[in-house]
Parts: structure tokens; C-alpha cells; sequence
């Protein structure tokens, strides 16, 4: 297997932001996020493009860190290892990160 695309510092870098949103959108009444409006903007258009144009590293991305579910519960589910399910996510943080930083 390929190593992922990604550095560990980028990686750190990532899950700060998708955490920062995460906590938005589960606490947005009661939370004052470091987020600004067009900010949110700019993610959700992230998140379209990335859909488009990386799709299965999109879902797992979506689905692991915005809505919790573990690898093992996608690889199971994908008939696939947990280390390949990991990868793409480390690949979907990396596309994440060029479309997030092409404002």
C-alpha cells in the first residue's frame, strides 16, 4: 500500500478545522465559533467540490469525523481493510486542505 499524500503536521491542521466545525454544528445556538459566516461559506463550497471531485474520500471524511462513525464500521461495510479506509481519509484530508487553502 501507498503512503498517504499527507504530512502529520497538515493532518493536525485538518482535524483542528473539521473539530472547529464539527463543534458548530452540534453546539451553533449556544457556541460563538471562530468561524465567521463566509468562512462557513467557503467550507461548504470545499466540501462540494471535494464531493465532485473526490467522492469516496469525501464520504469517509463526512462520515468518520462529522457524524462519528469508526473505520471499521466503512471498512466492514466496503469489504475492505480499516488501513485502506484510513488512507483515503488521510488522502480526502489532504484534497480537504489544497481546496481549503485555494480561497
Amino acid at each position: 500500500m501507498s503512503k498517504a499524500l499527507i504530512t502529520d503536521k497538515e493532518y493536525r491542521r485538518f482535524e483542528d478545522i473539521i473539530f472547529e466545525l464539527w463543534f458548530y454544528i452540534e453546539h451553533k445556538e449556544s457556541f460563538s465559533s471562530k468561524f465567521t459566516a463566509k468562512e462557513i461559506k467557503h467550507i461548504n463550497k470545499v466540501f462540494e467540490r471535494m464531493n465532485a471531485e473526490h467522492h469516496r474520500e469525501y464520504k469517509i471524511i463526512v462520515r468518520h469525523h462529522l457524524k462519528r462513525i469508526y473505520y471499521t464500521t466503512m471498512a466492514r461495510e466496503q469489504g475492505v481493510s480499516e488501513g485502506y479506509i484510513r488512507k483515503l481519509a488521510k488522502n480526502g484530508a489532504y484534497y480537504f486542505l489544497q481546496l481549503y487553502d485555494e480561497k
